[in-house]
């Protein structure tokens, strides 16, 4: 793992590993002295990401996405188990249902917090006048050109 990302560290490809816990931050640096690993709290990413789901804001979709990537993105859900009498919350897999993009979702959420967009100084970019103005999309019918 360090043989590859170590000397690619300063282009930011940096080597991640999931770990469960709600109480976990998004990304954090492992304590293991020399490694270069950061990890994923992916119980807190999944819980917001679902959060914002259920609201129905917060979340951006392409038109372009196949029902398969929704499926997967819902392909799991938070239970209560009970473990020597006690509470836990997790994450379990929906019977028959793949992760995929759930789990390629909490890692890009997470590698956006690694890289530090700063959205408000990139919503200025986009609105200043030397940046190119998104044409609007016409779809040209071909009934009306008969």
């Amino acid at each position: 793992m360090n043989s590859y990302t170590r000397p690619r560290y300063g282009r930011r490809v940096v080597a991640i590993k999931g770990v469960p816990g709600f109480s976990r931050q998004f990304l954090q640096k492992s304590g293991t002295k020399g490694q270069l690993l950061w990890l994923v709290g992916s119980d807190a990413v999944k819980s917001q990401l679902f959060t914002r789901l259920a609201r129905g804001a917060g979340v951006r979709f392409g038109e372009a996405l196949e029902p398969i990537f929704f499926e997967q993105l819902t392909s799991e859900r938070r239970v209560v188990r009970y473990a020597r009498g006690v509470p836990q919350a997790r994450f379990e897999r929906i019977k028959g249902k793949r992760a995929e993009t759930l789990d390629a979702t909490v890692y890009a959420w997470a590698a956006r917090q690694l890289i530090g967009v700063n959205f408000d100084r990139r919503a200025e970019e986009l609105s200043s006048e030397a940046a190119p103005k998104k044409q609007p999309q016409v779809v040209r019918s071909a009934w009306l050109n008969r």
